[in-house]
């Protein structure tokens, strides 16, 4: 019998602060980024969370990253980098939305396919998602790395949430009929489209209007 199935995006909508923003926080903890650049990159997501129109948030993570990564001239190691992710899901798990988390838990019980589609790192996207019990996950961008270390290139995924979505259903074999997505930007208004029972949550100005 095929499954309903579920579409969360993570950050601002099931966890209160996105990954990447827990990231730089961590690294700064640690003393491997200084303050300057952590301040940075928090008003640039900000001002992205802000934007009437957010429809290139890639191009705003690539510009968070990169600022990241200039702080780091050595690049970060992959061993670190796995540390630190981590003990951010650690963090960020216990400072979930109480809507969202409870939303998940019912339908899981109700045995629904959980899919998350973000637009965080994959590896973190990958280590939040299956601490939920999530049942397939996309992280939209891609850290590279060269002999054990992450050297500042960022991959991006081209395609829009929606076409990530049709690949899952297609390889999951999924049925639309009753499917639920959640999301809070306008980059999720493809998903929320496609479902029979989309729901707004904490929706930005771009979203909401």
């Amino acid at each position: 019998m095929r499954k309903q199935f579920a579409v969360f995006d993570i950050d601002g909508t099931i966890s209160r602060t996105s990954l990447l923003q827990l990231m730089v926080r961590e690294l700064v903890a640690r003393g491997k980024l200084d303050i300057g650049p952590g301040r940075e990159i928090e008003i640039l997501l900000h001002d992205y969370r802000q934007r009437i129109g957010d429809d290139n948030f890639g191009e705003y993570m690539k510009k968070a990253v990169d600022i990241m990564f200039k702080g780091l001239p050595k690049g970060l190691r992959v061993e670190d980098y796995n540390e630190i992710i981590d003990a951010i899901v650690k963090t960020s798990l216990t400072n979930t939305y109480v809507y969202t988390r409870e939303l998940v838990q019912t339908l899981k019980r109700n045995n629904f396919f959980l899919i998350a589609i973000s637009g965080s790192e994959v590896r973190a996207v990958s280590t939040y998602a299956r601490s939920l019990g999530f049942d397939a996950w996309v992280g939209q961008v891609s850290y590279l790395e060269k002999d054990g270390r992450l050297t500042g290139g960022v991959q991006t995924l081209t395609q829009t949430k929606a076409q990530i979505l049709d690949i899952i259903i297609k390889k999951f074999d999924l049925q639309t009929k009753g499917s639920t997505a959640v999301g809070d930007t306008s980059s999720d208004i493809s998903v929320l489209e496609k479902v029979d029972s989309p729901i707004v949550f904490n929706p930005n100005q771009a979203l909401f209007k």
